[in-house]
């Protein structure tokens, strides 16, 4: 379905501005980002870029008597081969502060921009700096394809979205084919926040003498369907839409996925689309749960800033998704509830890495500290540190000094892991912080020339 080309502004662009700085938060600043990918034409796609900030973790300051906060968000989309950009925007989003009940830090600010992109393999990446503490930022980087959708009836990707509703709102930023469609980011749901998750989809190709089935499924962590519901329409039309509702609210807490299947008369799926998502509802006290009752002692007695602080080391062995959804987590309880369920896991192992203790974990965060603290910067925050805490002490370590020709470096090795792999480690400002530049582990940063930060 074609759109209009261009970029969708966001909430302020361009504007000049001069506010007197609010401290920061103190916690981390958070970019929740998502996308979808729409059918444009027989040679492109339309990529849709979801983005979402949490005010409260926003510095506000004061401007013409009002208090508001200001982002930079800088947004590429770049050609996997080519390495050329289909994409590269720097927008300013203005956000007025929230008001003082503190109501609305609960409320996740949105955007969304459109571009249309030729087909091919990419990567977005989106970076955003908190303008008045030029200090806090985060970035994402996601890579996506981009591809033709054929003959065959075919679904686009799925939005998930925090509604969707009727609309004569053309103009609207969230308005298409007769609908708003709000998206929500962060993908987090459940009844302290969207009880209902709304889902928006295109179908393409076809048959507009066929009925079709449209099943719903919601998947647990396990692969088993937990949720199912069907609908049979007759559209009538070659291409066409699908929004429909999901009750996520009686859902343990953990990760799902929501997987629509389009069935066609002879009972035969001729295609399926999912995303994944996270449901947090701190009510049901299900056997997911009742598991990480033994770790919640563990934690008990500690306040919801220690909970915030020890989960921010834990940041190594979390998600990104279990990042975004604790930094919606304000209440000691839910924090204790949260971090609890999050040990659990990680100590049994997940997403094919082995499991790791929590009080073994917390040792290596407290060595790494000790050791590698460089330029005010906490040593478990150092490459040195992240490496230790995720793979433990190396089995050897081969140190070289600097000289005359060389920046001192070190080499660590671990036998055990992969059949042997090595961590390269340069000291490349020369005051102590020696930083990575090359490993043989899978999923680690890879450079053979690393020799030339030596010089």
């Amino acid at each position: 379905m074609k759109r209009a080309i261009g970029y969708a502004a966001m909430l302020l662009l361009g504007m000049s501005i001069a506010l007197a700085q609010k401290p920061a938060s103190r916690q981390t600043l958070v970019l929740n980002l998502d996308y979808a990918k729409f059918r444009n034409n027989d040679s492109s796609g339309y990529l849709e870029i979801y983005y979402g900030f949490y005010p409260s973790l926003i510095t506000y300051g004061q401007r013409d008597g009002q208090r508001m906060g200001v982002l930079k968000v800088r947004t590429r989309v770049r050609d996997e081969r080519s390495g050329l950009f289909q994409v590269n925007t720097v927008s300013t989003v203005l956000l007025p502060a929230p008001d003082s009940s503190g109501a609305s830090n609960r409320i996740v600010s949105i955007s969304q921009a459109g571009h249309v992109v030729p087909f091919g393999d990419y990567r977005l990446d989106v970076f955003v700096v908190d303008s008045l503490s030029p200090t806090r930022s985060d970035s994402i980087s996601l890579p996506f394809l981009v591809r033709g959708y054929g003959a065959e009836p075919a679904i686009s990707d799925l939005e998930l979205c925090s509604s969707v509703k009727s609309s004569a709102q053309k103009d609207d930023l969230y308005y298409k084919n007769s609908l708003e469609v709000i998206p929500n980011p962060t993908l987090v749901f459940g009844a302290t926040s969207h009880p209902m998750m709304f889902h928006y989809a295109e179908l393409y190709n076809l048959d507009t003498g066929q009925t079709y089935v449209l099943k719903t499924q919601t998947i647990g962590g396990d692969g088993k369907v937990v949720k199912e519901a069907s609908k049979a329409r007759r559209f009538g039309v070659r291409h066409a839409v699908e929004a429909g509702m999901t009750n996520v609210a009686s859902l343990e807490s953990g990760k799902y996925r929501v997987r629509l299947i389009l069935i066609d008369e002879k009972g035969t799926p001729v295609s399926q689309s999912e995303k994944s998502f996270y449901a947090y509802n701190p009510h049901i006290k299900g056997n997911a749960i009742a598991a990480s009752s033994i770790k919640a002692s563990e934690l008990a007695g500690m306040t919801a800033d220690e909970l915030a602080e020890e989960f921010r080391k834990a940041q190594y062995v979390a998600t990104d998704q279990e990042i975004k959804t604790f930094s919606q987590i304000t209440s000691e309880d839910g924090r204790r509830e949260f971090l609890a369920k999050f040990w659990s896991e990680v100590e049994v192992g997940r997403s094919g890495r082995p499991g790791i203790l929590r009080s073994v974990y917390l040792q290596r965060i407290l060595s790494a500290d000790q050791r590698f603290r460089a330029l005010g910067r906490a040593g478990w925050r150092t490459d040195r540190g992240r490496v230790l805490a995720l793979y433990a002490e190396p089995d050897e370590v081969e140190r070289f000094p600097s000289s005359q020709d060389s920046k001192p470096y070190e080499v660590w090795r671990y036998y055990s892991i992969e059949n042997g792999v090595e961590f390269i480690f340069v000291d490349r400002s020369g005051f102590g912080e020696h930083t990575l530049v090359h490993s043989t582990k899978r999923g680690e940063l890879q450079d053979t020339e690393w020799q030339r930060f030596l010089r």
